[in-house]
């Protein structure tokens, strides 16, 4: 298989020494090992050696494993050719959990990778990520806030985050056409169970597609007005006012009305 394209990937290499040292800092001495999504040349790897024994590096571009190899021979560092949407995780990591992760995603696919690993308190304890700033928008977003969607509901749900700092575009190479910013994100287990969880995202990915809608008529036709006000709900709120137990409170109400008939079973 040839080597895929950086545009395609949506790769831009940190090379702002500060950004990188401040980010292996965000970093905690335990657990003692990290995985690093994406190491692309080596510029946060080398820090994350500095603070840990065991670094197991991720990395999609093939072009780019040799040079890290020849870069940190003779170290611990353990360097697999595989995409982090797609290894998986329980044959990777359950063996020496838990880890943490250290990850400047590309922007094509770092929503997606983080939501991966979101649930997965059980493998992993922090997260310590950059991501286009207005996707960590979206992670810390509060009800009624902007960007206030499943992202947010997800992350309350299984993790705690808050946001580091900014990085501006001319700390990559290539430059982006975005800014970008560093995200900790500590797991936790979740206060709902999974089956609680699943049910309350089918609802609230249905609903926040109709954001601007009011509660009844951004739920049609899974959920109806008696049904709203039953869960204590204000049928003239709209869905990115609600919190997680909000969805999970309607979710409930749903599922004793008869999961036939709104396809939550």
């Amino acid at each position: 298989m040839g080597r895929p394209k950086r545009r395609q990937l949506g790769q831009h290499f940190l090379v702002d020494q500060r950004v990188i040292e401040r980010i292996a800092t965000l970093t905690k001495p335990t657990p003692p090992r990290v995985l690093e999504i994406g190491p692309g040349r080596g510029a946060l790897t080398g820090p994350l050696l500095e603070r840990f024994d065991r670094v197991l590096a991720l990395e999609v571009d093939v072009g780019l494993i040799p040079s890290l190899q020849a870069k940190y021979i003779g170290t611990t560092l353990e360097i697999r050719s595989s995409d982090a949407l797609n290894e998986p995780l329980d044959p990777l990591l359950a063996a020496e959990k838990p880890w943490q992760i250290a990850a400047n995603l590309p922007y094509s696919v770092g929503t997606a990778i983080l939501r991966r690993f979101l649930p997965r308190h059980d493998l992993v304890t922090r997260i310590v990520v950059m991501l286009q700033s207005e996707v960590v928008d979206r992670l810390v977003a509060e009800p009624s806030g902007s960007g206030h969607g499943l992202l947010a509901l997800e992350r309350a749900a299984y993790a705690e985050a808050t946001v580091a700092f900014d990085v501006p575009p001319d700390a990559f190479r290539p430059r982006p056409k975005v800014h970008s910013t560093v995200a900790v994100v500590d797991l936790r287990p979740p206060k709902f169970s999974e089956k609680e969880l699943k049910a309350a995202f089918y609802l609230a990915s249905h609903g926040l597609n109709r954001a601007r809608k009011t509660l009844p008529n951004a739920l049609k036709p899974l959920v109806d007005l008696n049904q709203i006000e039953r869960s204590g709900l204000d049928p003239g709120a709209r869905p990115g006012t609600l919190d997680l137990a909000d969805w999970v409170r309607l979710a409930e109400v749903v599922g004793n009305s008869g999961p036939q008939q709104v396809g939550l079973s």
